[in-house]
């Protein structure tokens, strides 16, 4: 995964990431632009559910995103 760098505007690649809660990921980044040098801490989180699980469970509570329906 990669990111922009918020500085120098390069490609920032995932180098390891560390598991906050069921739901989200601190991520690791690190800028590839040598002469920017910036490493930098962002957040992944799980919003909501696009389709629901087969297993669901009873401690996840997640958003349903609502399908529009088709005009033809």
């Amino acid at each position: 995964m990669s990111i922009r760098c918020p500085h120098c505007g390069k490609t920032a690649h995932t180098r390891t990431s560390k598991q906050v809660s069921r739901l989200s990921r601190e991520v690791y980044f690190q800028c590839s632009n040598l002469e920017c040098g910036h490493t930098f801490v962002g957040v992944m989180e799980i919003v909501r559910t696009l389709s629901p699980s087969a297993m669901p469970n009873p401690e996840v509570r997640l958003a349903q995103t609502q399908r529009q329906a088709q005009a033809y």
